[in-house]
């Protein structure tokens, strides 16, 4: 069974936990600042290959050659 611990005498207002270092506010800005600049990194390859795209002569259509013998001699597809 799972027991909820409450205090009937305890006011609603009080802090639980306390960080006067500022320690905690610290490792969660810093961790923040990382992702961001990772995800701003993500988005700058991501633009970068649309812009380099176009220049990549990229065709929409593909072309199948066969290099088979059966193919060349007219065989049977």
């Amino acid at each position: 069974m799972i027991y909820a611990s409450t205090k009937l005498n305890e006011s609603t207002d009080a802090k639980v936990f306390v960080d006067s270092t500022g320690r905690r506010k610290r490792i969660l800005m810093l961790s923040g600042i990382a992702a961001a600049a990772g995800a701003l990194l993500y988005i700058g390859v991501i633009v970068s290959s649309f812009v380099q795209a176009p220049s990549a002569e990229l065709t929409t259509r593909g072309t199948v050659v066969s290099t088979s013998p059966s193919a060349t001699r007219g065989g049977h597809r």
